[in-house]
């Protein structure tokens, strides 16, 4: 345990390394935070916007900083594998953005170089974090559905891909490993068991995408406990709400209904019940970023861990396995 706040190092000054480093700024006065980007003008940039310590020119003076406690990878996934192995070769703690690695050889060549040096590891996976998830696993708890049957998870909208979302080689994999791995986290946490096995489907209809791999899937999950999973992912349909979409959870007396993105929760069977949004951190990204930084100093552990992250990639490389084998797949 200490009581000394966490120098944190942004590997990658993009817009997600700006929002996290801004709100890290208002949760703790003081907070020593380092810019570093293979564009060295973008780091200056960067250091100047959120006030940093200093803008690293490389990556080595990053790992050889003794004020640098943890690396914050914001940068493609394609690059993940190599950051943090590196990162936990040189001792440092390591948080990394969404989805975690294109593969799971590159997530084992992570796993493998934190487990020998004993460093802390992450996924940001705001997902987990956000409050929806407490509350509809409260109303299951407190028996106002009866016994969970299905779970239907549905996100869509027409998404504009640009940039190394577009590239084959950068991405490893499609809308389902970029964007999907935050549905199907909410979908394992609303389940409250590890996934069994599952089968992806997509129409077999030729159209133009720049989208590699897939754009559109839809997923059937079956879990450890007996409950049956759905999952509705898209970049490619149009939504006149905005990416708005409703999900459900069916019980034997009774059906929570969600906004998949958590503006309300409806509960409907042996109690009644309605939430509306939590306004004050309605991604999760506040109670993330907490959870990292509290932890951090008191000694515990860190959530999620590589094994819940590990499950959730099996799950998405086991569906696009299905893809091909047109049947479920072990997970």
């Amino acid at each position: 345990m200490t009581s000394k706040l966490p120098g944190i190092c942004f590997v990658g000054c993009g817009k997600i390394a700006e929002n996290h480093s801004k709100l890290l700024r208002k949760l703790y006065k003081g907070l020593p935070l380092y810019s570093y980007d293979k564009d060295y003008k973008k780091a200056l940039e960067f250091k100047s916007k959120i006030s940093g310590i200093s803008a690293i020119p490389s990556l080595q003076h990053a790992f050889d900083n003794t004020d640098v406690d943890i690396i914050f990878i914001t940068t493609p996934h394609a690059y993940h594998a190599e950051i943090a192995s590196e990162a936990a070769r040189h001792g440092k703690h390591i948080i990394i953005e969404k989805p975690v690695t294109r593969n799971l050889n590159e997530l084992n060549k992570i796993t493998l170089a934190v487990e020998k040096s004993k460093v802390r590891c992450a996924v940001a996976e705001n997902y987990y974090f956000k409050s929806m998830v407490t509350k509809i696993k409260k109303l299951i708890e407190e028996d106002y559905i009866g016994k969970p049957l299905f779970i239907e998870i549905n996100k869509s909208n027409k998404d504009k891909i640009t940039g190394w979302r577009a590239d084959k080689e950068l991405m490893g994999g499609g809308a389902l490993l970029e964007g999907g791995v935050h549905w199907i986290n909410l979908l394992v946490s609303l389940s409250g068991s590890e996934p069994k096995s599952v089968i992806a489907l997509k129409p077999n209809i030729e159209y133009e995408t720049n989208i590699p791999f897939e754009d559109s899937l839809n997923l059937m999950v079956k879990f450890n406990n007996g409950i049956s999973g759905k999952l509705f992912h898209s970049w490619r349909i149009p939504n006149r709400f905005k990416g708005m979409s409703l999900s459900k959870i069916y019980g034997t007396d009774g059906v929570i209904t969600f906004e998949s993105n958590g503006l309300f929760i409806s509960a409907y069977g042996k109690k009644k019940k309605k939430f509306f949004a939590d306004t004050s951190d309605f991604l999760g990204y506040k109670k993330m970023l907490s959870s990292f930084v509290d932890n951090f100093i008191k000694g515990k552990p860190w959530e999620p861990d590589l094994n819940r992250i590990e499950m959730e990639l099996k799950l998405v490389h086991a569906a696009y396995k299905s893809l091909k084998s047109n049947r479920f797949e072990e997970i």
